[in-house]
């Protein structure tokens, strides 16, 4: 995950032209509490990295269930459907 994470910041930086902290941020896993403590300690372009921290709730929000049944379904752990 921080892997991951690591290259989407440089990805960010690169295509959006944002600087680094900002693009960071916008991509750090973990609480959107500690972005805005981090976000509002500095200068970065705090809607840029809200914006896609919500973005990242929001597909967390939808996808995380259908992931979570497809990877129970895969290793034959047995769940409660909805």
């Amino acid at each position: 995950m921080i892997v991951f994470c690591g290259a989407a910041t440089i990805i960010f930086h690169r295509v959006v032209s944002t600087e680094l902290l900002t693009a960071y941020l916008a991509t750090s896993p973990g609480e959107i509490d500690a972005v805005i403590a981090i976000a509002a300690s500095t200068n970065v372009d705090m809607p840029f990295a809200m914006g896609l921290q919500t973005v990242r709730l929001i597909v967390v929000l939808f996808l995380g269930p259908a992931l979570a049944r497809f990877a129970a379904r895969r290793s034959g752990i047995d769940y409660v459907s909805d």
